[in-house]
């Protein structure tokens, strides 16, 4: 095998070697804890059963991972992404795990152990891709490994994803600069950031060894869509075709033909049923869990700290735009001084006037939204959704931004968990769009997880 094989799959190839070592370590480990427990749960069947089918638990956990592409380690992917592939691996090996338990009943395996084993091969799973990101990351820093990248394109769209690029510094592009097109003239890009022209393409991807090209022009003609995509049969090559339209990209787009011609069907965003119940559930629950760890250790401290900072009262109560139109009253703690009017637009600096000292660190924390659990609760709000807009802001709305009305509005959402407050209220509806029409109850759990580095870091919170 040459080295360039090596250098590909090599990392693809620790990863399975590693998995192979920590699903065989997750299995003993959950069988010696149950044992542990003998004396509560009763006698558990002697060990030599959980090695003979050890191969099988094994093969599944890594066949699982790889199915969900856990081991494509050349695919460049966002963190809430990654979340994604982990929480659906761990999902569907939960239900391969119970599986073998039924068709393997002659070895008697122990329904704990086989739970155990799940759980722990789960948080393998996120600590070893955590692990493998982290290290990717420092070598992203060192300016190691990162993918040559060129946007085609110099207005507002090229901006979007020169942005987009910035926020996720993980998926390790390093972005050489911008291809100004005949069919787009004039811009915003600065002209000491441009590579050349359309026209000389092919020979930029050459001198610069440009890997991937993300052609960002809006109402760009076949003719040329085809000849940049015909830059694509150059071996190394990947070429990136950029949509600015908000249906298109939010969407779940199926493709379908009528009589071999090709169409796309756009799906709305309206959850069935039975997933409306269950998001209700989680909402149900994380709220509830939420409102006693706040009740029981935050606000009595927060309480006191708004009251000895500021004079006025601890809460702040605003009316709201929901679900469908609907007006509700929003809780929040009070971060702003008395004096301010009850209805502006929010803080956007943390110099804003307004903010009390008390209220600058609450916002920063997110902690100033504890009490809209007690929405959630009430049934008003969910636990993600777009952020509830006042009423003096949705009457401004054009049709089709009153799409973010068609579900219930949320305490984090998309846009918050990957760049929150410092992104451009364009890109935070593209997020919203995406939201509405791709939800479910994994992508809720996806940005409920992301929510808690955020929060701790406070990106972009004001």
């Amino acid at each position: 095998m040459n080295q360039s094989f090596w250098k590909s799959h090599l990392p693809s190839l620790l990863l399975v070697a590693a998995d192979v070592v920590g699903f065989a370590l997750c299995w003993t480990l959950a069988y010696k804890l149950r044992a542990l427990m003998e004396p509560l749960l009763g006698p558990l069947n002697e060990i030599d059963p959980y090695w003979k089918i050890m191969p099988v638990i094994v093969a599944v956990g890594v066949i699982n991972a790889g199915l969900f592409g856990l081991y494509r380690t050349r695919r460049r992917l966002s963190s809430l992404a990654s979340w994604g592939a982990l929480l659906k691996v761990g999902y569907h090996y939960a239900l391969y795990m119970m599986v073998v338990g039924y068709f393997v009943r002659e070895f008697e395996l122990g329904r704990l152990v086989i739970l155990f084993a799940t759980v722990f091969s789960f948080l393998w799973l996120v600590l070893s891709r955590q692990t493998f990101r982290a290290i990717k990351s420092a070598a992203y820093k060192r300016g190691q490994g990162l993918v040559r990248a060129a946007i085609v394109g110099t207005g507002e769209l090229a901006s979007q994803v020169e942005e987009n690029l910035r926020h996720h510094p993980e998926i390790g592009f390093e972005l050489l600069g911008f291809i100004s097109h005949p069919e787009e003239p004039g811009g915003a890009i600065p002209s000491d950031r441009l590579l050349g022209s359309a026209q000389e393409t092919a020979d930029l991807v050459r001198q610069n060894g440009i890997e991937e090209l993300f052609v960002a022009i809006p109402q760009l003609s076949q003719h040329e869509q085809l000849n940049l995509i015909n830059l694509g049969r150059n071996p190394g090559l990947r070429i990136q075709l950029v949509s600015d339209l908000f249906g298109v990209i939010a969407s779940r787009a199926k493709v379908d033909e009528i009589n071999a011609f090709p169409v796309i069907t756009l799906r709305d965003g309206h959850l069935p049923r039975p997933h409306a119940a269950a998001k209700r559930l989680l909402d149900l629950a994380v709220a509830g869990f939420g409102c006693f760890v706040w009740l029981l250790f935050f606000h009595w401290w927060i309480s006191l700290w708004i009251r000895r900072d500021s004079p006025g009262p601890v809460f702040f109560t605003q009316q709201r735009v929901g679900r469908d139109g609907r007006l509700f009253t929003i809780y929040k703690y009070r971060t702003m001084s008395t004096q301010a009017k009850q209805y502006e637009v929010a803080p956007t600096s943390t110099e804003d006037p307004r903010v009390t000292r008390a209220g600058a660190w609450l916002r920063k924390t997110s902690l100033d939204e504890l009490p809209q659990l007690w929405n959630v609760l009430r049934g008003d709000m969910s636990m993600v959704g777009p952020r509830p807009e006042m009423p003096f802001i949705v009457e401004q709305y054009q049709e089709w931004e009153k799409r973010r009305l068609d579900v219930k509005p949320g305490i984090t959402g998309l846009w918050q968990v990957i760049g929150r407050k410092n992104l451009p209220l364009h890109l935070n509806m593209q997020y919203d769009f995406y939201y509405i029409s791709n939800q479910s109850i994994l992508l809720d759990l996806e940005i409920l997880i992301r929510t808690v580095p955020a929060v701790i870091y406070g990106r972009g919170a004001f």
